[in-house]
């Protein structure tokens, strides 16, 4: 079975077979699975009135904390647009009654953007629906595939910049028994937690995300941690480990995992 990047990769090596185009393996990859998810993602949004782009600033603005409020200039950020684009959709938005716009009480200069209880109505029908065609969308690979495939990309875009720092990263309370070691379905592997802290390796002792996982043993980690001061990837590591006992056992660990495991 092929893809059609597997038909350019080899149109290029049969035209230039002087130039390494294995880039585009990833690239071209990363770029096609971005449009047919995206078509997919659409046709949810469409079927609450809303596009991608209203979807992504109602979205901000309810994760955003109890007030659901932000300055345009934080949902330009969070949004990574310009703050012409931005403009536009809350122009839109705020004409469908969806958020508001007033002044800041401290600063005249300053302006606050609100969901309405309409917006917040909207956003919180729409948000299951969105998380069932993103599972669908992952249902062709398995638990450890899809811990493989975010740490990955993870480390990517940890690569290109893409970072925040830890502190403003929420913790989400600790649900007693649960590992979330991707080994079951999709639905079940993303539902423990949020995928930026599991990955981000933030588990401390004795804290809400609870130090190192059961699953990690002494002489895992120990070869884990040999492996990684080699410089390989955490992904690739966690592949070439083997849950000893328990449920899971000849199974490799989560990406997620092991990221908290050597976070100690």
């Amino acid at each position: 079975m092929a893809d059609h990047v597997d038909l350019v990769l080899g149109q290029w090596g049969a035209q230039r077979p002087d130039l390494d185009v294995s880039p585009m393996a990833v690239i071209g990859r990363l770029s096609r699975a971005s449009r047919l998810i995206g078509n997919e993602l659409g046709k949810t949004f469409a079927a609450h009135g809303l596009d991608s782009a209203s979807f992504d600033v109602l979205a901000t603005l309810r994760r955003s904390g109890p007030d659901h409020r932000l300055t345009p200039a934080e949902l330009m950020r969070a949004a990574m647009v310009t703050s012409g684009a931005i403009t536009q959709r809350l122009d839109r938005l705020q004409a469908r009654g969806l958020v508001t716009r007033t002044p800041s009480e401290s600063d005249g200069r300053v302006v606050h953007v609100s969901l309405t209880e309409e917006g917040l109505a909207l956003i919180d029908r729409t948000l299951p629906d969105h998380l069932a065609t993103e599972r669908g969308v992952l249902a062709g690979l398995t638990g450890a595939d899809l811990g493989a495939l975010a740490g990955l990309l993870r480390e990517l875009l940890e690569s290109l910049g893409d970072t925040v720092p830890e502190e403003q990263i929420p913790r989400r309370p600790s649900r007693e028994g649960s590992e979330n070691e991707f080994c079951e379905t999709a639905s079940e592997d993303f539902r423990a937690s949020p995928v930026r802290v599991e990955y981000a390796g933030h588990g401390r002792p004795g804290g809400p995300a609870g130090g190192r996982p059961k699953v990690i043993d002494e002489e895992m980690l120990t070869r884990a941690r040999e492996l990684r001061a080699q410089g390989m990837p955490v992904a690739e590591i966690a592949a070439r480990l083997t849950i000893r006992t328990g449920k899971n056992a000849g199974r490799p660990p989560s990406v997620a995992s092991l990221y908290r495991a050597l976070a100690e």
